[in-house]
């Protein structure tokens, strides 16, 4: 039973992860990575609480998305018309947005610390009843809320869409070669375009999930949840599916380094560690694999 609550633990502790690096593998299908998943993610979750406490869960969603989104594609705008390098733009977004969610905390909430909002609505929660029969089923696939399920429904469609549909060819011709996709008559700014709209709209939901069922808010809440997000893009390659399976690996170790705190008589620092030292192990393997290969 305690293996079943494990791993329920770890699919939820991986959904924010995975629908932020199914909106990262947009932009790199695009051949142009947006590296600033974790400032969007931090900006989103201050946004989804702020507004679900002034006016409701929808419009708080709606709007983490919506900010998300126009960041994700202010990113785009000062890479394509301003010719600065993409990456320094992502760094330089999280950079900025780490500090702008404090002076925003502190101008309209009044602290730097942990937040608490009292009025905001509870997220719906589905419980599946055909497995109420069997504890372990009802305990590993039941009792997911509205937003988690969306995210799941979002990374299934998204698998679709990458695999199945001319725009994810499209995606994926352009991401290979932009003089082809020239020559085939492709929008190539359209396309990277919309890329980053999807990245942006992502990552907003995955801010959402992180603040809205906690109903607070703390600086540096994503805890490197973006720059997780964007090991499990990497790492898993051109598909969502292999995306998704890294982000669960990715949240299992989370899950265990929360747990094992009661247990090791380590310092919090280093336990809670552990995601970082196993992302930059598997990191590491996965680069080798990649050299071995090509010699």
């Amino acid at each position: 039973m305690i293996l079943i609550q494990l791993l329920r633990a770890s699919i939820s502790s991986a959904l924010p992860i995975a629908i932020a690096a199914v909106g990262a593998l947009y932009t790199q299908l695009a051949g142009k990575l947006n590296i600033a998943i974790e400032g969007l993610m931090l900006l989103s979750c201050f946004v989804a609480v702020y507004v679900a406490n002034r006016i409701g869960l929808f419009i708080a969603v709606l709007s983490a998305m919506l900010v998300s989104c126009l960041i994700s594609v202010v990113v785009w705008l000062l890479h394509k018309y301003l010719m600065t390098n993409i990456f320094v733009v992502g760094v330089g977004i999280n950079i900025l947005t780490s500090g702008f969610v404090v002076l925003l905390s502190s101008t309209i909430l009044g602290s730097k610390g942990t937040v608490f909002f009292e009025n905001i609505q509870k997220i719906p929660i589905i419980r599946a009843r055909f497995f109420e029969e069997n504890s372990l089923l009802q305990a590993m696939f039941s009792g997911y809320n509205v937003l988690e399920l969306l995210a799941l429904s979002l990374i299934v469609v998204s698998w679709l869409v990458v695999r199945k549909t001319p725009f994810g060819l499209r995606l994926r011709v352009l991401g290979k070669s932009e003089t082809v996709a020239s020559h085939l008559g492709l929008n190539v700014n359209g396309i990277r375009l919309a890329s980053f709209v999807l990245c942006g709209l992502f990552c907003g939901l995955a801010g959402a999930m992180l603040s809205l069922p906690l109903g607070l808010f703390v600086t540096g809440m994503t805890n490197n949840r973006g720059w997780l997000a964007l090991v499990a893009t990497v790492l898993g390659g051109e598909n969502p599916s292999t995306v998704f399976i890294v982000s669960l690996v990715l949240g299992l170790t989370m899950s265990l380094s929360n747990r094992l705190q009661i247990f090791l008589k380590l310092p919090a620092e280093i336990v809670l560690s552990l995601p970082l030292i196993l992302t930059l192990c598997v990191v590491l393997f996965h680069n080798i694999l990649k050299t071995v290969r090509r010699s």
